[in-house]
């Protein structure tokens, strides 16, 4: 799984990025086809903005977004909500599997 993290401005020190590809790997367990993972961290006066958009195959695209007082508060909430995300999609792909299984 390929991993991008984007920090537009240089509103964070080095480290941070580290941190998030660290966290973002761990989604990888939720959806084993997701091809890509990209994070936008940003902030905008006192709050921190966090977008992850995944392209999970085949050809889907799934997006989150969180805002919170910390950057922490912020890439928790968007990762709980992407691994929530990847779990749906995976039960949502199973289903339609076992329904062409039975010719429905």
């Amino acid at each position: 799984m390929k991993i991008e993290v984007s920090i537009p401005r240089h509103d964070y020190p080095a480290e941070v990025r580290g941190q998030v590809e660290e966290k973002l790997q761990r989604l990888a367990r939720y959806f084993d086809r997701t091809e890509s993972i990209r994070a936008l961290l940003e902030q905008q006066q006192h709050v921190h903005r966090v977008e992850l958009v995944a392209s999970a195959r085949p050809g889907v695209v799934l997006v989150v977004d969180s805002r919170a007082d910390s950057l922490s508060k912020a890439l928790d909430e968007s990762v709980d909500r992407m691994s929530n995300v990847l779990s749906r999609h995976k039960q949502k792909l199973a289903k339609a599997a076992r329904r062409r299984e039975k010719g429905v």
